[in-house]
C-alpha cells in the first residue's frame, strides 16, 4: 500500500473508518511506575491492533498516587 503522510495530509491509498472504532489499553494500564507507589514499569505502552490507526489517546489518573495513571489508545480501523 503505497501511503506518506506530509503536513497532516493522508495521501495513502486506505482510508481511516469510523466504523469499528475502539478503546485499546495497555497491558500495564494498572501497574504501579516504578518509584512513587513500589511499582515495576517505566512506561506504559498501548498500540493498536494490526489494520488499525492510532486517532487518540487518553489517560487519567485512577487513584490518589500520581504514579498511578491508566493509559489507552483510540484506534480506528485503516481500509
Amino acid at each position: 500500500m503505497g501511503q506518506t503522510c506530509q503536513s497532516g495530509r493522508w495521501k495513502g491509498t486506505g482510508k481511516v473508518s469510523n466504523q469499528g472504532c475502539a478503546w485499546f489499553e495497555s497491558p500495564v494500564a494498572y501497574n504501579y511506575f516504578a518509584g512513587g507507589a513500589g511499582g515495576d514499569v517505566t512506561y506504559k505502552p498501548v498500540i493498536c491492533p494490526a489494520g488499525y490507526i492510532m486517532t487518540g489517546t487518553r489517560m487519567f489518573g485512577v487513584s490518589k498516587s500520581v504514579d498511578d495513571e491508566h493509559v489507552d489508545a483510540y484506534c480506528c480501523p485503516l481500509s
